[in-house]
């Protein structure tokens, strides 16, 4: 019989040679745990140190040799994303560390390159000039950027994995809870905070404990996907901020008015990219009214707007209960309006999200 040190279960030796060649082939390094009670939390970094030394030489004594150096393979590539100089090819997705100082990144694998900054394929234009400036160049004189419209803007703006920064070009909207393909890390892909599973959560004010859930700050995508398109547009013009409601110029709209934008859906058990094909409405600027909310809400992140702005009394009381804070009550005699500002002065106590993505500088 055969045990690990994580648990106290016992496992054949067939057994547990069959397992770990199929975990270790089919599925992810996190994957690599007890299959009778899913031990030890992979999550937990000083757990997994000490768990994976010792299950090297477990492994090192059952499996084949090929087995064994693909489960060594992808300890290495974990290892490495670690790195702050670990970057993911946008062409072939291989990853690798790069020490260089120039903005042009080329992959050793595709010999593709990229930019060390925004990732975008790496073009002539670039050369010398901000990401920002490059972006802009791109919706002025790009007729193949032009073409799609806020669906590339979306696109460019897409997912981030925050635990290994591999990159994906989709859509937020649709379901905020996001598992990344290659380091199986569970994030909201609005403001990415983790999802915490079951009985995972530290927060002792948390009250979402039994469930799995994040917590997301106020000015994220989770929140704001439920307000209504004029509301969105509210707090931008209140704020002086541009936004299309026309499709770009030199856009193309697709037969039938639908939205271009590429999401991410599940089919049976696997995850498949495709476009949206809603219906693009007027005064969207060609997305369908999810991705059009996307777009709003990307402007109203990007330059750090507060939605608290436009929050009745039920929505602060609310949004203070859900972190735990004390509402101050309503002193005897005082206004509706006096009340109103010490409710807006205790939300704005508590920062916006800090990982949601701000104008680039």
């Amino acid at each position: 019989m055969q045990s690990l040190t994580s648990c106290e279960c016992t496992v054949c030796r067939d057994c547990f040679k069959n397992y770990f060649t199929f975990t270790v082939r089919e599925k992810h390094i996190k994957n690599l745990v007890c299959p009778g009670c899913s031990k030890p939390d992979i999550d937990d970094e000083g757990q997994l140190l000490s768990y994976f030394s010792t299950l090297d030489v477990q492994l090192r004594d059952c499996l084949d040799v090929d087995v064994y150096n693909l489960f060594h393979k992808k300890l290495t590539e974990r290892t490495l994303m670690k790195d702050p100089n670990f970057k993911w090819c946008t062409h072939c997705s291989n990853g690798f560390i790069y020490d260089g100082n120039q903005s042009k990144v080329m992959c050793p694998q595709c010999k593709g390159s990229f930019c060390f900054e925004c990732r975008r394929p790496w073009e002539p234009q670039h050369q010398g000039i901000s990401c920002e400036d490059f972006q802009n160049w791109k919706r002025e004189n790009d007729p193949e950027y032009q073409a799609q419209g806020l669906a590339a803007y979306l696109k460019e703006n897409g997912i981030d994995c925050p635990n290994c920064k591999f990159r994906y070009a989709l859509a937020k909207g649709g379901c905020m809870h996001f598992r990344c393909s290659q380091c199986q890390h569970e994030f909201c892909s609005g403001c990415y905070n983790t999802f915490l599973n079951k009985k995972k959560c530290m927060d002792p004010a948390c009250r979402l404990k039994e469930t799995l859930h994040a917590h997301h700050p106020r000015d994220c995508l989770f929140y704001l996907r439920d307000w209504p398109v004029n509301r969105l547009k509210t707090l931008l013009q209140n704020n002086k901020v541009t936004f299309d409601t026309d499709p770009p110029t030199g856009a193309e709209l697709t037969p039938g008015g639908r939205c271009r934008v590429m999401e991410q859906r599940e089919v049976g058990d696997n995850l498949t990219d495709a476009p949206c094909g809603a219906e693009a409405h007027n005064g969207h600027a060609g997305l369908c009214e999810s991705h059009y909310k996307e777009y709003l809400v990307s402007r109203i992140n990007s330059h750090s707007l507060d939605p608290a702005q436009l929050f009745n009394e039920e929505e602060m009381q609310r949004h203070l209960a859900r972190y735990g804070r004390v509402q101050p009550p309503r002193a005897a005699g005082e206004d509706e309006a006096t009340y109103r500002n010490r409710l807006f002065q205790a939300i704005t106590s508590i920062p916006l999200g800090d990982k949601i993505p701000r104008v680039r500088k």
